[in-house]
């Protein structure tokens, strides 16, 4: 048994296939119900017909608000590309976010852009350093480049519904909730504890 502490800062990490969006997204509606106060964004995707890519939004965890992040090139084009006004978008939400002080921070994606330096890399690393519990989902392609970037601030949480709850319950010591072939389950009268109760 690990007598590591417990990071606060979470990677999901998925590999081809794997749903992360819909673990993350299912996660996060399980803690919502359970009275947790959560800020964030999580990706989803859809089929587009007038070209061979989806038709990529972030869903606000607040608020329901849906973010466009792929540019349409029309049918002429290979394929989209990430809108950087979008992205900018999303990382002033962000940090805004931040200063909420949330009990857990969703951010949903450390892709290409990130790798680069660019994307929510900054608002990432804000995140880090704030001490809120965040968990950002992360594709194999790009775990090198996480790595050299999270340094060791970071646990990587194997993409899996069971191991996302893991951590959470281990960063917070509430176990209201749990997880089984019906979906998440809370118990009823056990509430999300803030930071400053659980210290």
């Amino acid at each position: 048994m690990s007598t590591e502490p417990v990071k606060l800062l979470a990677a999901l990490v998925f590999e081809n296939g794997e749903d992360a969006n819909r673990i993350v997204a299912d996660f996060a509606a399980a803690l919502v119900a359970a009275g947790t106060r959560l800020c964030g964004f999580v990706q989803i995707s859809e089929d587009l017909e007038n070209c061979g890519c989806k038709d990529t939004y972030v869903l606000d965890l607040e608020n329901g608000a849906r973010t466009k992040i792929l540019q349409d090139l029309g049918s002429g084009s290979q394929g989209c590309r990430v809108d950087p006004s979008a992205l900018v978008e999303i990382g002033q939400l962000v940090s805004e976010a931040l200063t909420r002080a949330p009990e857990l921070l969703i951010i949903n994606r450390f892709g290409r852009l990130e790798s680069e330096g660019m994307g929510l890399r900054d608002e990432i690393a804000s995140a880090a350093l704030s001490g809120i519990p965040t968990v950002v989902c992360v594709s194999t392609r790009y775990l090198k480049d996480w790595r050299k970037f999270a340094a060791d601030l970071a646990q990587e949480i194997p993409c899996a519904s069971e191991t996302l709850l893991a951590w959470w319950q281990e960063v917070t010591g509430v176990t209201a909730l749990s997880v089984g072939e019906g979906g998440w389950q809370s118990q009823p009268g056990e509430v999300s504890l803030s930071r400053s109760e659980r210290q």
